[in-house]
């Protein structure tokens, strides 16, 4: 293998795919990029860990086609710090890769290409999607994905993405203690409706890496079965294996009767949560929330560092009873964060032990539940 390559184009497509390496010690194949050129002039880079694959294509001035797998992580260090525009990669039978650029010269030892799992990107029919609206979706429901390594509920692990008709997705996330959901008209102007289809759970891996990549793609080919989710542009692909377990019933966690509704500003609320986790760092702290007339009273107590009280005014919203509720302080801050409007809306029932709703006065149709705590 033989070729030319500018290295902005290289680091660029290199740095994509990042995310999509495997760890060495289950098999080191899984850490390296797989380089294929084309006699037509096409570089091809793949990587995969099994469960989330990645191709992508840039063009070169192949002169010699071939095909050699490196360490994909160092591959990009060295492409980074080349202090020329181009570099030239020439693959030796001894599967050793040498880079050349400007009066820089490298080598880094690879593994047979043969040895390096095959990367299918579906030959079913698409469908296309806004890719920032997909982007978003993950943005807004991303934090509430299990990070549990709890084999018995691999199902909280992902995102339970939906297409509800007449092109709106849906995303779906939860850890037990908190819920996320949003949903959008994804669809591209002119091209056909999004297909509904059942709910699939997308790994939280896949989320992170569609999240950061789509944002930019006004538009993504998208295609799903029972199995995989493959989603295209035009410099590359994504091929992603589904969870195969069912989600839980989550509209029944959905308080429906939280009637007592009171509007923050939401940046204001923020600083005030964020004071009150200073006492109270472990994730599952919680605060005590004391509503009356058009404001509410917040307790942030920890027996072992101290105490921090503050009162906020609602902007909107008041009750003639008092209301007393429990939240995990930094479970409040999560969904404030990814809130991007100026207004908060917290909807509670008189019960203290119905879950909060949290709701974005700008998309009313997103919400965000969370349990509550006795404190």
């Amino acid at each position: 293998m033989k070729l030319v390559v500018t290295c902005n184009e290289f680091s660029s497509m290199l740095s994509r795919l990042q995310g999509f390496l495997g760890k060495s010690q289950l098999s080191p194949i899984l850490s390296n990029v797989l380089l294929e050129a084309e006699e037509n002039g096409t570089f091809t880079l793949s990587a995969t860990d099994t469960e989330i694959s990645f191709q992508g294509h840039i063009k070169a001035q192949v002169s010699e086609s071939g095909a050699i797998t490196v360490d994909g992580k160092r591959l990009f260090a060295m492409v980074r710090q080349f202090p020329a525009s181009e570099v030239t990669l020439s693959s030796s039978s001894h599967d050793e890769l040498e880079l050349v650029s400007g009066r820089s010269r490298m080598s880094l030892l690879g593994i047979n290409a043969g040895e390096f799992p095959l990367i299918s990107m579906g030959e079913e029919e698409s469908f296309k999607v806004r890719g920032g609206v997909l982007s978003d979706l993950f943005e807004r429901t991303l934090f509430s994905i299990s990070t549990s390594t709890d084999e018995t509920r691999p199902q909280l692990t992902g995102a339970y993405l939906i297409s509800k008709g007449d092109s709106v997705l849906r995303v779906v996330s939860t850890d037990g203690h908190r819920l996320s959901m949003a949903e959008r008209y994804a669809g591209v102007e002119g091209a056909s409706p999004i297909p509904e289809f059942s709910g699939k759970v997308v790994p939280r891996k896949a989320v992170l890496e569609l999240r950061k990549l789509l944002d930019e793609y006004p538009e993504v080919d998208m295609n799903v079965d029972e199995k995989n989710l493959i989603v295209q542009t035009d410099d590359f692909g994504i091929n992603i294996r589904l969870i195969a377990h069912e989600f839980p019933q989550y509209e029944a966690v959905i308080p429906k009767s939280n009637d007592n509704v009171y509007t923050f500003d939401r940046q204001e609320l923020l600083s005030t949560l964020k004071r009150m986790g200073l006492v109270g760092e472990e994730k599952l702290h919680g605060v005590k929330l004391e509503f009356g007339g058009g404001e509410v009273e917040i307790e942030s107590k920890n027996n072992n560092l101290g105490q921090v009280i503050e009162r906020l005014n609602c902007l909107e919203g008041s009750s003639d009873q008092e209301l007393v509720v429990g939240f995990g302080v930094h479970y409040m801050i999560d969904v404030l964060n990814v809130v991007s409007g100026a207004e908060i809306n917290i909807c509670l029932d008189q019960n203290d032990s119905t879950p909060g709703l949290f709701k974005d006065p700008e998309f009313e149709q997103d919400v965000f539940v969370v349990m509550p705590k006795r404190i």
